[in-house]
C-alpha cells in the first residue's frame, strides 16, 4: 500500500505545481484536466508498482519491461505531451506536427510541474531548459515548435517563471507571440 499511496501524492503534487503554471498562463481548465488519465487503472496501477519517487516510474517500467502500457495509454490522450503529435510516413520516418500554441504552453508548464515535483527544493530557474537539453535527442518536432519552446525555456532561465506566464499570455510585448506562431510571416 506505501507505494500506491507515495504514487498517489507526487501525482496530486505534480497536478498542484502545473494546475498552478497553467493558471498563471491563462489556461486554468488545462491546469484543472492535466494528466487526469494518471488516475486511470491503465496508467495508475503500474505506474505506483514502478515507483521510486525521484523520477518517472515509467522509465523505470520501461527499464525493466522495455516499454510502458501506462506511458502507451498516457501519451495518446494527453495533447502536451509532443509524441501525440508525431505520426509516421510511409518510409517510417516520423513525421512532426506543429503542436498548438496552448499546449506547446501546457507541455512547458509540465515539465516545471514534474521538476518541482520530483526535484523538490533543487529545482531553478534553468531546470527546464536543462532538462530539455538532456532529453533532446530523443524527441521530435515540428521546427517552430521547437523555436517556440526554446524561447519559453530560456526566458525561465533569464528571467523566471512571472515573465514566462506573461509571454505565454501574451502580455505587455509579447502580443504578437501566438499570432507569430499560429501564423508565421503575418505580423508585421
Amino acid at each position: 500500500m506505501g507505494k500506491l499511496w507515495k504514487h498517489f501524492k507526487t501525482i496530486c503534487l505534480h497536478k498542484k505545481y502545473v494546475y498552478e503554471e497553467c493558471k498563471a498562463c491563462g489556461l486554468l481548465w488545462q491546469g484543472i484536466v492535466h494528466d487526469l488519465s494518471k488516475f486511470s487503472p491503465t496508467e495508475f496501477v503500474p505506474s505506483a508498482k514502478y515507483f521510486q519517487g525521484d523520477r518517472s516510474p515509467i522509465s523505470k517500467e520501461k527499464e525493466e519491461i522495455g516499454y510502458s502500457k501506462a506511458w502507451l495509454h498516457h501519451k495518446g490522450r494527453n495533447k502536451h505531451h509532443w509524441e501525440y503529435w508525431t505520426d509516421f510516413d510511409d518510409n517510417g520516418n516520423v513525421t512532426c506536427v506543429k503542436i498548438p500554441f496552448k499546449y506547446v504552453v501546457e507541455m512547458v508548464c509540465d515539465w516545471i510541474g514534474a521538476g518541482k515535483a520530483y526535484s523538490k527544493e533543487k529545482w531553478e530557474n534553468k531546470s527546464p531548459l536543462d532538462y530539455y537539453i538532456a532529453v533532446r535527442s530523443g524527441r521530435h518536432f515540428h521546427p517552430e515548435t521547437e523555436d517556440l519552446i526554446l524561447k519559453f525555456l530560456n526566458c525561465i532561465k533569464e528571467y523566471g517563471l512571472e515573465e514566462f506566464h506573461d509571454m505565454a499570455k501574451c502580455g505587455y510585448g509579447y502580443a504578437y507571440l501566438q499570432a507569430d506562431y499560429d501564423h508565421p510571416g503575418m505580423c508585421p
